[in-house]
C-alpha cells in the first residue's frame, strides 16, 4: 500500500516575531496579519487560556485560517453548504500576556497547504476590510442614485487599482447589508411583530411571516389579512410584486403584492419588507 508524503511548506528558517511585544489583542492580531501577508497565507484568531477560573487572559493564540478540520456531526441539513478549505494545518503563533505586556513565546511555521503568489494576496480574507471612509463613500454615493458596481469602480480607480482597495465588491454589499441592519431599532421591531401576533390572535385570515439574521436582527417581514387574501381569491390571475419602493427610516424595501379587481382598481393582495432584494 502506498504512503502519501505531506508536502511541508516552511515560513522561513529562523522566526522574526518570537519575543517581539505588543499592547492589546488588535495589535497582536495585526502583527500576525501583516506577517502572514508577506509570507502569503491567511489567518484567524485561535484559543483564548485565562488565569485559573477566572477571566483574566493568560495567553492568545492566532492560528493559520486553515488550521483544524470541519466538524461533519450536523444536528440540522443545511440547505446548502460552504466551500471548506481547511487542511488541518499546524502553524501559529501564540502570546503570553504579562501585565498588559503580549510577547511571543511560540511560533510554528510549518504547513501542509502552499502559500498564496503575491498577485493574489490582497483577497486572503483576513486581509480584507472595508473600512469606515469607504463604508460612508458607498452609502452616500448609493442615497444619491450611484450604483454600488460604479462606486466600487471609483474608489479602485482613485488608489490605483483593486490590489489597493483592500476589499471586494462582495465584502462592500456585505457591509452595507450589516450596516443596514444595524440601523434596524430592536424595539420597533419587537413592537411589530407583537402587533402581528396580536391582530393573528383576533383575525382567522390574518397571517404574517418573518425571518432574523444570525444576530436576530429583523430581515424582512411578510403579511396579508382576510381581505387581501379574499382579493387575491377573487382577481389573483393578474399580481404584480414590485421592490422599488424603500422606506426613508430603516433603507428596509417595500414590496406590495398588487392585483386589479372588476372596477380596473389597483388592490392589495399582500405586503413585505425586506432588507435585500
Amino acid at each position: 500500500m502506498d504512503t502519501v508524503v505531506e508536502t511541508i511548506y516552511t515560513e522561513a528558517k529562523e522566526s522574526e516575531l518570537m519575543k517581539k511585544t505588543v499592547t492589546s489583542d488588535d495589535e497582536a492580531y495585526n502583527l500576525y496579519n501583516d506577517y502572514a501577508f508577506k509570507i502569503g497565507f491567511s489567518i484567524r484568531k485561535g484559543n483564548v487560556r485565562t488565569v485559573g477560573k477566572t477571566s483574566v487572559w493568560r495567553s492568545r493564540r492566532y492560528v493559520c485560517s486553515r488550521a483544524s478540520l470541519k466538524n461533519d456531526s450536523k444536528r440540522h441539513v443545511r440547505k446548502f453548504e460552504k466551500l471548506d478549505f481547511r487542511t488541518n494545518c499546524g502553524a501559529f503563533v501564540e502570546f503570553i500576556i504579562d501585565l498588559g505586556v503580549w510577547t511571543v513565546v511560540d511560533h510554528q511555521m510549518e504547513h501542509n497547504h502552499p502559500f498564496i503568489p503575491i498577485d493574489k494576496r490582497h483577497l486572503l480574507r483576513s486581509q480584507r476590510n472595508v473600512n469606515k471612509e469607504q463604508l460612508k463613500y458607498i452609502s452616500v454615493m448609493k442615497a444619491s442614485g450611484v450604483r454600488v458596481t460604479d462606486s466600487l469602480r471609483l474608489l479602485s480607480k482613485e488608489v490605483g487599482g483593486s490590489l489597493n482597495l483592500g476589499c471586494t465588491r462582495k465584502d462592500i454589499y456585505n457591509a452595507l447589508t450589516t450596516e443596514k441592519a444595524n440601523r434596524l431599532d430592536g424595539s420597533d421591531c419587537n413592537q411589530l411583530i407583537k402587533y402581528f401576533a396580536q391582530r393573528q390572535a383576533k383575525e382567522a385570515d390574518f397571517y404574517y411571516e418573518f425571518e432574523v439574521d444570525e444576530g436576530n436582527s429583523l430581515t424582512c417581514v411578510f403579511w396579508r389579512d382576510g381581505r387581501m387574501k379574499r382579493d387575491y381569491e377573487h382577481f389573483g390571475d393578474l399580481m404584480v410584486f414590485d421592490t422599488t419602493y424603500r422606506t426613508n427610516k430603516y433603507g428596509m424595501i417595500c414590496a406590495p403584492f398588487v392585483g386589479m379587481n372588476h372596477h380596473c382598481n389597483n388592490v392589495m393582495f399582500g405586503m413585505g419588507f425586506v432588507l435585500d432584494e
